[in-house]
């Protein structure tokens, strides 16, 4: 499922640098968040969309996740395909989406013995926020709130 996954990301980006109106890359991110007495924090390493149309952009993300609470931890690499609907085209944008994969890691539950197990869950990530110049400021919720925040290049013209 990993390796499917993978393909189809890469497939995705190399269709869209072929046929791209407007590519964005996002890059060096980060989130801060908290819920269920959990704290959370997330660097987004890459993002990169295909925008059709000005108001559209539909790719793919790569990042780092670690989550802890009184009882759990958790850290592994978030990586899947992801979309936005931008509300307005001027320079502030609000935008909703979402992300849909895998975080792959491990994952350490200490309730009544220590367990520590490695593996995948798949997530789907709904997100609101905005776009001003190379800003990109957001929330998203996975089991809590998380703000987050970086910087998305635009390369391409809309005809």
């Amino acid at each position: 499922m990993k390796k499917n996954i993978t393909l189809s990301a890469f497939l995705l980006f190399c269709s869209m640098s072929i046929s791209a109106q407007v590519i964005r890359v996002g890059l060096l991110g980060i989130g801060i968040g908290a819920g269920n007495n959990s704290g959370r924090l997330g660097f987004h390493l890459l993002e990169a969309s295909y925008a059709p149309i000005p108001k559209i952009d539909y790719g793919s993300y790569l990042g780092l996740a670690v989550s802890l609470s009184e009882s759990k931890f958790s850290t592994g690499v978030r990586y899947g395909l992801q979309g936005k609907y931008y509300f307005m085209t001027e320079k502030f944008r609000p935008f909703v989406g979402v992300q849909a994969g895998l975080i792959s890691g491990l994952f350490v539950d200490s309730d009544s013995e220590i367990q520590a197990k490695k593996g995948s869950k798949f997530q789907v990530v709904p997100q609101a926020g905005f776009r001003v110049g190379p800003l990109n400021i957001w929330a998203s919720y996975q089991n809590g709130f998380v703000g987050n925040g970086g910087f998305v290049f635009g390369f391409g013209e809309f005809r």
